[in-house]
């Protein structure tokens, strides 16, 4: 799992806990995460070109494909969205996990 721009604002401790745990076969669990990664960062990016206005997408969206973890993104998006752009982060990050919880726990109850 690459290391990227946004990383830190991130807790999915109880989501890879959950998937250690669980009594998958190891390829599968890797799989697990993977899609997990993939699930926030697309709705981390889509969060972001929600409030970025779309004539800087192209630029955002080049940056993050040739140096996702780049931590200048992260200015550069202060720069033009707002100095607040890693508390709404942060929040948008909590929000998919708890999303992903919710789903794994309810496929445990099937």
């Amino acid at each position: 799992m690459a290391i990227l721009f946004y990383d830190h604002l991130i807790t999915k401790s109880e989501i890879e806990e959950l998937i250690a745990t669980s009594e998958e076969a190891e390829n599968q669990k890797g799989r697990a995460l993977q899609l997990i990664d993939d699930i926030i960062f697309q709705g981390i990016v889509s969060f972001i070109l929600e409030h970025l206005e779309s004539h800087h997408h192209h630029t955002f969206l080049t940056h993050v494909h040739e140096r996702p973890y780049d931590p200048e993104i992260l200015g550069y998006l202060k720069d033009r969205v707002g100095p607040h752009i890693e508390d709404d982060i942060r929040l948008e990050a909590d929000k998919l996990v708890k999303m992903i919880l919710q789903d794994l726990h309810s496929e445990d109850k099937v």
